[in-house]
């Protein structure tokens, strides 16, 4: 009877592995198929059948790298800067917002909280006229101020409703015992709460960035050359003359770089963050 349940446990194990992997296949070619289309020639990118084994079936080459040179690094710049500075605006903000919101019984709460989580409802298309129309008359079109106070606007209920979640989480007795002692309210929440929230502190940020980084709409309207960050820089090799797949692979692998980076950098507190709190009403 124990080896009959051994069995069974080992063929259910082997069973959710097999799923795993065939989902972590899928998941990935894209990704393989970006980065290896960003090492190969146009010839061998349009190859029927295609070549996957580099250095037997094809050459790899910088070309297209080459191509993009100095340009790529202004798109990763400007990436950086936007997606960087809306996230550490979106936390300043929201951090003390979704404290209040946690901790205190502010007067139709409830209806506030509808309301921010209503700003994240509606999709961007639907912003999208008014909100040049306002940039272009501030003179803000092709600046990273635009873009920052937009990511800003659209992230922060994001930040407001995942920060609430974590805080609640957290006993008040613990702040309240750091009242009694002498604390304040913003040394409570400074010392006590930040630290204990650190995980899903990184977690928000982290989507956050990840969000910022991603966006397409917003940053290809508002841009046009010099705040234009990586995700509308790949869309300008597709044009109706011809399609650069070599340079349009080489943009998506550097963009995807620093995502995976980061990614890895905070896995730790990404596993932590995610089983901290959750989203309450």
């Amino acid at each position: 009877m124990k080896l009959k349940s051994n069995t069974t446990t080992r063929l259910r194990t082997i069973l959710i592995y097999f799923v795993v992997s065939i989902f972590s296949v899928y998941a990935l070619f894209p990704v393989v198929w970006i980065v290896e289309g960003s090492f190969k020639s146009t010839a061998e990118i349009y190859q029927i059948p295609p070549a996957w084994i580099p250095g037997l079936h094809w050459i790899p080459t910088l070309r297209a790298y080459n191509h993009v040179g100095s340009v790529a690094v202004r798109y990763l710049t400007n990436s950086l800067i936007v997606s960087a500075i809306a996230v550490v605006l979106a936390l300043v903000v929201g951090l003390p917002a979704a404290y209040s919101l946690a901790r205190f019984n502010l007067k139709r709460k409830r209806d506030v909280l509808i309301w921010i989580l209503s700003t994240r409802m509606a999709p961007p298309f639907a912003f999208i006229v008014p909100i040049f129309l306002i940039v272009r008359d501030l003179g803000l079109l092709d600046t990273h101020a635009a873009l920052i106070l937009v990511y800003l606007v659209f992230n922060l209920s994001f930040v407001i409703w995942i920060l609430k979640g974590f805080i609640e989480e957290l006993p008040k007795e613990i702040e309240e015992s750091a009242l009694v002692d002498g604390c304040t309210r913003l040394g409570a929440m400074r010392r006590i709460t930040i630290p204990l929230i650190a995980p899903g502190i990184v977690v928000t940020l982290t989507l956050t960035f990840i969000f910022s980084w991603n966006e397409f709409l917003f940053a290809n309207i508002l841009t046009r050359e010099v705040a234009t960050t990586l995700p509308p820089a790949v869309a300008k090799y597709l044009t109706y003359m011809k399609l650069d797949w070599d340079v349009m692979c080489a943009l998506s692998t550097i963009a995807i770089m620093p995502v995976l980076v980061l990614s890895l950098a905070v896995r730790r507190y990404l596993a932590r963050g995610l089983t901290l709190g959750a989203i309450k009403g």
